[in-house]
């Protein structure tokens, strides 16, 4: 066993180093090997997940699992590989044997609550994801606060902290629950990220916005932003939905105003790529947008900030390197008549604004834009395109292309 200790060490050290195809080689060559060893086929499993060849994964866990049926970290993962192939009812049965087995499996509790969430079971789905404190490695961490969690009180005469998590594109999103704890009689304090302070302070006068890293002011309660969901036990028909809750911070626009052009053309932002841990599928090829060249009647400005550095080959006004943070962006985005992107911070943003958006959706979708609908319970303005085969964005482009040459 010393040569499939050495090969395993290897292949581990090459995934860590972001070496998935060298990695996958040493799992191929080690299970030719030693094809009854469940390890071998699980570790084989996670390089095609992070491969995005999620098919692939499904059948090398299923090989795990055959030889080991209680590796139920194993089983978790086929949940996801099943999502992202399309076989969701067969995803949520995964975690749902696990968690027969084992009950408190954050993992699987994780990803039961994105598979009823992505299928509109908000009820269930929202005490499944505070179960997001105890998974491994969550992207943000538990805050360790001497005042009490709020439960869902009265709240009148209250101070409540509400505290962001997670990703830009989740506070922008949740952030439309602040004006109901205000609304309630609450002062309202909320930690952000920085690059959000500006914009979040046109919530409202009472919430008062603290960038994250500053002290905090005194406060009696407290509450992580995506819990508020469950504690106003929101369902897909009671989503707090009016549009526009942000708008850009009126000293933003006269600068923004007068760096557009303006002529007898529509403006239409264009964003096409995120970050690609932990969905490379939210992104599309810039040199793909050419599809949309040859239309007419319209002007094309760039909304792409930070990632996908290479430019389409279209015609595209591009200011974003006079963008500080997200109150210019929101600015910029007063000057459009349209917003077409994939799923990033600025999808939500335009929706926040209330803004006529064109979101183009891969083939297995985040939660949040759930399943078969074109349009979003969200964002009243959004008006979703979505990959019917994994991958295939051509015939996406070209639906967008036939609806921009009406719009």
């Amino acid at each position: 066993m010393g040569e499939l200790d050495r090969l395993l060490r290897e292949a581990v050290a090459m995934q860590e180093a972001g070496r998935y195809q060298d990695a996958l080689a040493v799992y191929d060559d080690a299970a030719y090997r030693w094809p009854n060893l469940a390890l071998l086929w699980n570790n084989r499993g996670n390089t095609l997940l992070e491969l995005a060849r999620p098919a692939e994964a499904a059948e090398s866990y299923h090989r795990a699992l055959q030889l080991a049926p209680e590796l139920h970290d194993a089983r978790v993962a086929l949940a996801s590989c099943l999502q992202a192939i399309g076989y969701l009812h067969e995803a949520l049965a995964c975690c749902d044997a696990v968690l027969r087995a084992v009950p408190d499996h954050a993992e699987a509790h994780w990803n039961r609550a994105l598979l009823l969430l992505l299928q509109g079971q908000y009820a269930e789905g929202w005490r499944e994801y505070e179960w997001r404190w105890k998974k491994r490695r969550f992207t943000s961490p538990l805050r360790a606060l001497p005042q009490p969690l709020w439960q869902g009180e009265p709240l009148a005469g209250k101070t409540i902290l509400v505290h962001a998590e997670q990703g830009l594109g989740d506070t922008l999103q949740f952030c439309r629950y602040l004006p109901l704890l205000a609304a309630g009689g609450a002062q309202v304090l909320f930690e952000c990220h920085p690059p959000l302070a500006a914009l979040m302070a046109t919530l409202g006068p009472a919430i008062r916005v603290v960038p994250m890293g500053v002290p905090l002011p005194f406060f009696d309660l407290h509450a992580p932003l995506l819990s508020l969901p469950r504690l106003f036990g929101t369902t897909l028909e009671t989503i707090p939905h009016a549009v526009p809750y942000l708008q850009s911070p009126p000293d933003r626009l006269a600068f923004w105003e007068s760096a557009m052009p303006r002529d007898a053309r529509r403006a239409v932002g264009l964003c096409w790529a995120g970050k690609a841990y932990p969905d490379p599928g939210r992104s599309i090829p810039p040199t793909m947008l050419s599809a949309l060249a040859g239309i007419t009647g319209v002007s094309f400005v760039s909304l792409q900030m930070g990632e996908g550095t290479e430019q389409p080959s279209l015609p595209l006004l591009d200011a974003t390197m006079l963008v500080r943070d997200l109150a210019d962006t929101a600015a910029l985005v007063a000057q459009l008549d349209l917003v077409i992107t994939i799923d990033t911070a600025v999808a939500h943003l335009a929706g926040a604004m209330g803004r006529e958006t064109w979101l183009l959706l891969p083939f297995a979708p985040d939660w949040r834009w759930g399943v078969g609908r074109d349009d979003c319970p969200w964002y009243p303005t959004l008006r979703l395109f979505r990959q019917e085969q994994r991958g295939e964005w051509t015939p996406v482009l070209e639906q967008v292309g036939e609806a921009l040459q009406g719009w």
